[in-house]
């Protein structure tokens, strides 16, 4: 039987089957369980907080979509739930929030046109070595050296996208983050250029943000430094 460590509790590892474990063991896994949820329900109101507010920050744009990880999707419901990983039931553990222009050209873009993505990365130690393999999170560098962090990204469309494509499926969807291919420069900031787009980066360690002053002051940093690296005025709050 395996195992893995958190906090000094002994967890049972489970890999598709039901293993005989020891009930006493197993309750003091369960009470660990029940603090963990109530835990990650306050962390996710948090996320959700923050991400309102900064939204605000960009009062230009207005909620489009939204994606967990592309390698975790929810179930949805018509489909059983008992075919996916655990993993697929912690969509905040990453997660996209995308915002567009509301004057602009919607979820078809034009040249000029930009995307506003909000990311939530839970834990930057999340591996996974193969796509066909559910992650073992006892294979994760340590939750001590791993850092949970807030990505603010800007799309910008220059170039005209072929006729009929969104920005959904198409053109974010298509694209990599600038993380992917691109390494931050000495403020700190990642920019891309691919196919139609430029786009730009820049992250924050979720410790950082620990006021509404603290949310401002990076929303502002973002702003200056993606606005003049995108050629984009920003609307005041």
């Amino acid at each position: 039987m395996e195992t893995i460590r958190i906090s000094g509790t002994q967890k049972f590892h489970l890999k598709g089957q039901l293993v005989p474990i020891n009930e006493k063991a197993l309750a003091a896994a369960l009470t660990d369980v029940r603090h963990a949820y109530r835990l990650l329900a306050d962390y996710q109101k948090r996320c959700l907080d923050l991400l309102t507010l900064v939204g605000q920050h960009f009062p230009e744009t207005e909620f489009y979509n939204w994606k967990p990880s592309t390698l975790m999707p929810v179930p949805i419901a018509r489909t059983d739930p008992r075919n996916f990983w655990g993993w697929n039931f912690l969509p905040l553990y990453q997660a996209s929030f995308l915002l567009i222009q509301s004057n602009g050209g919607r979820s078809h873009p034009e040249v000029g046109d930009w995307l506003l993505e909000l990311r939530i990365t839970s834990d930057t130690g999340w591996d996974m070595q193969d796509a066909r393999i559910e992650p073992d999170a006892s294979n994760f560098i340590s939750v001590e050296a791993a850092d949970s962090k807030l990505s603010i990204m800007i799309f910008k469309c220059v170039s005209r996208p072929p006729s009929g494509q969104n920005w959904f499926h198409n053109v974010w969807g298509n694209t990599p983050w600038p993380e992917d291919i691109g390494h931050p420069d000495d403020k700190g900031l990642i920019y891309m250029e691919k196919g139609i787009l430029r786009a730009a980066q820049l992250d924050v360690s979720l410790a950082e943000l620990t006021s509404k002053d603290a949310v401002k002051l990076f929303c502002n940093r973002a702003k200056l430094l993606i606005g003049d690296r995108l050629d984009i005025a920003f609307v005041a709050p």
